[in-house]
């Protein structure tokens, strides 16, 4: 209560109760009612005179113990992990500087007030430069917070920076003593220490604020980026100069190309590495560092895996060339699809990493698409069915690339194997596109893969070709085969083969060992020319479908007075073609020059 009130109070009880007790002594009894009535209202006066009092004094008392913002507990602002990092940086905010609160957090360094506030800005300009965005509606507001891997009472701001974290001391949360010594650190390696003694002696004008930067922030941005396309310029040179003129003095052809595909995104890491090792030093807003690093980071990680993409043309290229040393093409075949199968590899590994590295829960993720897999798997069945039907085509090998194949889907040579279909090229010159699972189930002649490609025909000579004819004809065809380099010469047949309805046929049946189909063509060329060329020398006549038609009375004549030979005449002529016969041939008629059997046939063994 003030004590102007309590001296009144005082007065007016030491008065009346004089007044009280010199009545009571003096006047008589009639006069005791009028003076108790008095009293009574002496009495109420007392009472709200005292109500009255001891409001004022309950606005007195009320009014001195509201807290102000000098009086408060200073460790209010350090009671929770959330309080703790909020009077660190809060605090030190434009037009809320206020040094007692931001310090607090720093209790455990035993310093000045003066080190303690270099410390608390230092550790704040390290978060803002690196783009560490403090979120506190992430941090617990729990004075009895527990770290949940280390069982301890501590609290770690980021995981990018483990080394800064708070700990429970008594009821405060206060910087750990290993936080405080790391500071100068963080701050050294986050800046650098001639840049920052080159901006404290700038002159005031490049310390004045435009759009939001101060002037030499922005004249530095310039020399930033000026800097970095010089050094990557700089990298190219020197990769051009010395590794591209090392790779030419080589005879190896894909270290010329390797050099060459990882020309462009090295010098583009080097780029952007010193971008992402130096943009700390413009010291811009927590904001526009946090975007700009994410920016750098996503960009080194898409250089980096543009290096390994472009590495696996260069692996392939390899490949190319050791397996075209080999006699099996398999391998020819495999080295497409692992290029393909490498860079969707690649790709989808450097989509994960980049989620990965941005906070993005790639385990849900794809834990998602899992459930969505069903459905997807259903609709591109018949796609997963193409992809094993090309695996089954590598695994077993029905056609290689270049051959001639027949299947009931198309006719030509095999251009490309791919995970959904194979492309062949007919021979109108046209590509069709038949799906690995139909191809696989299907029915496939390889005429690519015949080691001889066959011949066979029936060659008609007249009827007036004479036995010795005859002999000599299919034995001359048999010597054109054996002088010819180009046929099979351990089997052919070649004989008088069948009595015609208008000739002598011959049966010609030969195979050819060559390499493709125009070869084929050249040499049946070259045979039946041999052939024709044979008939011309042996007087042999080719014979064509005729009809004779005996209307001529002298021919009628001639025929009938033709006579007939005697019964026995014919026996003498039967038996002399039978067992022991002098005219018996069994093994064949044979032509001899000079003692010696004409025989062009197949050696048999």
């Amino acid at each position: 209560m003030p004590p102007k009130y309590s001296t009144m109070l005082s007065f007016f009880l030491s008065s009346d109760s004089e007044n009280n007790s010199s009545g009571i002594c003096q006047k008589n009894p009639s006069t005791r009612s009028r003076t108790r009535r008095k009293a009574t209202y002496k009495g109420v006066y007392l009472v709200l005179f005292s109500l009255f009092m001891l409001v004022l004094d309950g606005k007195y008392s009320l009014a001195q113990s509201t807290p102000t913002d000098s009086s408060i507990s200073l460790n209010t602002f350090v009671s929770s992990p959330q309080k703790s990092v909020h009077s660190f940086i809060h605090w030190q905010q434009k037009g809320h500087v206020i040094p007692e609160r931001y310090i607090q957090p720093f209790a455990l360094f035993d310093g000045e007030k003066a080190d303690k506030e270099q410390l608390a800005q230092q550790l704040l300009k390290v978060l803002d430069a690196r783009g560490l965005l403090v979120v506190y509606s992430e941090i617990p507001d729990t004075r009895n917070y527990v770290d949940s891997l280390s069982g301890l009472p501590q609290y770690i701001l980021f995981d990018e920076l483990p080394q800064v974290y708070l700990t429970k001391v008594g009821s405060e949360w206060l910087f750990s003593e290993p936080t405080i010594e790391q500071i100068p650190e963080l701050y050294r390696a986050t800046f650098s220490s001639t840049l920052e003694a080159l901006i404290d002696r700038l002159p005031p004008i490049a310390k004045q604020e435009w759009m939001g930067l101060y002037n030499w922030q922005i004249i530095g941005l310039f020399l930033w980026i000026l800097m970095a396309l010089i050094i990557r310029k700089l990298f190219e040179r020197i990769l051009t100069q010395y590794l591209s003129g090392w790779a030419k003095k080589t005879r190896i052809e894909w270290d010329d190309l390797l050099v060459e595909s990882i020309q462009k995104p090295l010098s583009l890491i080097v780029l952007i590495g010193f971008l992402l090792l130096s943009y700390t030093n413009l010291q811009f807003g927590v904001s526009t560092n946090l975007y700009l690093s994410k920016i750098l980071n996503i960009s080194l990680s898409v250089a980096v895996f543009w290096v390994i993409y472009n590495l696996i043309d260069v692996f392939a290229e390899y490949l190319t060339h050791v397996t075209g040393k080999t006699e099996n093409s398999l391998d020819d075949q495999l080295v497409p699809l692992i290029r393909k199968t490498l860079r969707v590899f690649i790709v989808v590994l450097g989509v994960i990493v980049i989620l990965q590295n941005n906070g993005f829960n790639v385990a849900s993720l794809i834990a998602g698409l899992g459930i969505g897999g069903l459905a997807v798997a259903l609709a591109a069945k018949d796609t997963l069915a193409n992809f094993f039907g090309s695996i089954t085509i590598f695994v077993d090998r029905p056609f290689r690339m270049g051959d001639w194949i027949k299947t009931s889907a198309a006719e030509g040579t095999v251009e490309e194997v791919g995970f959904r279909s194979t492309r062949i090229r007919t021979f109108y010159n046209s590509v069709i596109s038949v799906p690995n699972s139909s191809l696989a189930n299907s029915e496939i002649d390889n005429l690519g893969m015949r080691e001889y490609r066959r011949l066979k025909t029936i060659l008609n000579l007249t009827y007036t070709t004479s036995p010795e004819q005859m002999e000599a004809f299919v034995e001359g065809i048999k010597a054109i085969v054996k002088a010819n380099s180009n046929f099979r010469q351990d089997y052919y047949e070649i004989h008088f083969h069948a009595f015609g309805a208008h000739s002598l046929d011959v049966l010609v049946y030969v195979f050819f060992s060559v390499p493709d189909w125009s070869t084929e063509l050249q040499q049946r060329h070259n045979f039946l020319l041999e052939i024709l060329r044979l008939a011309k020398a042996l007087d042999v006549e080719f014979a064509f479908p005729t009809q004779t038609l005996h209307i001529d009375s002298h021919i009628q004549g001639r025929l009938a007075e033709k006579s007939s030979a005697s019964t026995q005449s014919l026996i003498h002529q039967i038996k002399s073609f039978g067992p022991n016969g002098e005219q018996a041939k069994p093994e064949g008629f044979r032509l001899y020059d000079e003692g010696s059997e004409v025989n062009y046939g197949p050696k048999k063994t």
